[in-house]
């Protein structure tokens, strides 16, 4: 039987009666972010505030955990091929001027919208970037695409590292309706990936004038840092407004606020009329013949930046990824990984947890103690009397030395088990098991107690035929071996009922001193 499994046996009533979180926060996001749940594109606002992503101090992880969606027929092998920004506004608009609002004209303009991981292999974008895996099936997409990547816009040419290259391998969830506005994407990806997933809100709602912050792709650019923006409405039940600097290409980014969490993810925001049409990013200008970069004053009569609020997408993705993150740390001995997702303390006793499977088995499979001790943290409080003798004896019959140690250091009731014909101590007599019978009884074992036929620690010691043990047993109570079980036979008796005779004459030995 795999380790793995056995283990599960061993902890299965741990399952039954389990009931159904990061810094204190300040400031406008007063309500709890990571509490059990259930308890836009567009423009700039004001000066242009986007900076490259890799030089967001602080949020580098931010970064790594930030992708971009690339079209396959852009690529050859590893290399993808795109217009530069220049050349693609001189392409639509057909001139070569700018504004000197027009920033990054030198970059590739190569993505179509962004995604961020809220899992090893779990990946979130907007409903109207990807809604069926026939969508996806068309794009890859790629991490790290910043603007520290060798780009030639001579022949257009960016190389691409394959490991940081990925496909969708199936869309857990998308959903993209106009009448509710919900428009979101979960994906799951062709493999897991180290980087550290982004945390998200699971319980509360954010509040107005909360300061946010979102990592994409504007235009296709490499990924660019926008902040010094907030919240401007969260009465929508979906999706809040606010007026962060983004455009066609950031669909699907992360929406986070100052202190990393998710609150949602960029889906539409304002656009204005020119030129006969509606645009969210660049316009032709006849005044000076040029190109420039829209711009707003504020996002009060505008439709602003909108985020499809992050609690919107299904409970179960988010108990999944919570869950994933943890057996990823667990799996991978990362302490400060567990550490970080372990503020979702209640996903540890979730109905979830039960059904997949619980996150202390999985730290036991691994031997990997630390973690299993801060699991006991959260799990420990809610075991029932049966579910602490499972784990006693998982302990005990595993020779679990590492294991007894913690269970005694959260002062576990070692006679624990009152639904089983037998303590701990009084299996470890009749095994016979001398070294843990030894250890229980330093812990405080009950050596009065009888089993229902009234037999006593000698009466099971007697009948093993182990002299050691029998010694050992006597010495605890002489007086042991004049007592008569609920059948009137004594010690001695249940040994020559084994046929022993030897240990028989040695009882009867000590009853008559």
């Amino acid at each position: 039987m795999k380790p793995y499994t056995y283990i599960s046996a061993i902890l299965l009533l741990l399952v039954t009666s389990l009931s159904f979180a990061q810094d204190t926060l300040q400031g406008p996001a007063i309500q709890y972010p990571f509490g059990e749940p259930g308890a836009a594109t567009r423009g700039v606002f004001g000066p242009d505030d986007r900076k490259e992503a890799q030089d967001a101090v602080g949020y580098q992880d931010f970064v790594r955990a930030t992708a971009v969606m690339i079209s396959k027929e852009s690529l050859l092998g590893n290399t993808a091929y795109s217009w530069s920004l220049r050349q693609r506004l001189s392409q639509m608009f057909g001139t070569d001027k700018f504004d000197d609002n027009v920033k990054f004209l030198e970059q590739p303009a190569l993505a179509n919208c962004t995604g961020f991981l809220i899992a090893p292999d779990i990946l979130v974008t907007a409903g109207h970037c990807i809604e069926t895996l026939d969508d996806a099936e068309g794009y890859v997409w790629v991490f790290d695409y910043t603007s520290t990547m060798k780009f030639d816009p001579a022949n257009g040419a960016l190389n691409l590292d394959p490991n940081d290259v990925y496909e969708v391998a199936e869309v857990l969830s998308a959903k993209l309706d106009e009448f509710t506005d919900d428009d979101y994407s979960v994906l799951r990806l062709n493999r897991k990936s180290n980087r550290r997933p982004y945390r998200f809100r699971t319980g509360g709602d954010i509040a107005e004038g909360t300061g946010i912050n979102t990592i994409g792709s504007p235009t296709g650019l490499p990924l660019k840092f926008s902040e010094n923006a907030e919240v401007v409405d969260a009465s929508p039940v979906n999706w809040f407004k606010s007026d962060i600097d983004s455009f066609p290409g950031n669909s699907g980014g992360p929406v986070f606020d100052d202190y990393g969490w998710i609150e949602g993810i960029l889906v539409r925001g304002a656009v204005t009329y020119l030129n006969g049409d509606y645009s969210g990013d660049y316009y032709y200008d006849s005044d000076c013949d040029c190109v420039k970069t829209v711009t707003f004053d504020s996002a009060v009569y505008t439709a602003g930046c909108q985020a499809h609020k992050i609690t919107k997408i299904p409970v179960d993705l988010m108990y999944r990824s919570i869950y994933d993150n943890i057996v990823y740390a667990i799996e991978n001995n990362m302490e400060d990984r567990f550490d970080a997702w372990a503020v979702y303390k209640w996903i540890f006793t979730n109905a979830y947890t039960q059904n997949r499977g619980l996150l202390e088995v999985v730290a036991l499979s691994r031997n990997n103690y630390k973690i299993y001790d801060k699991i006991l943290d959260y799990t420990f409080e809610t075991y029932t009397d049966s579910q602490r003798r499972q784990i006693l004896d998982y302990a005990v019959n595993n020779n679990n030395n590492t294991l007894y140690n913690l269970l005694l250091k959260r002062d576990i009731y070692v006679d624990a088990g009152a639904d089983k014909p037998y303590t701990a101590l009084q299996e470890t007599i009749s095994k016979p098991n001398l070294v843990w019978a030894q250890k229980l009884i330093d812990a405080g074992g009950d050596t009065s107690v009888q089993d229902a036929g009234k037999n006593n620690l000698l009466h099971l010691a007697a009948a093993t035929g182990d002299l050691t043990v029998i010694n050992y047993v006597h010495n605890l109570n002489p007086n042991w071996v004049k007592e008569s079980n609920s059948r009137g036979e004594l010690p001695e008796t249940l040994a020559k009922n084994k046929g022993n005779k030897s240990v028989f004459k040695y009882l009867k030995k000590l009853r008559k001193g």
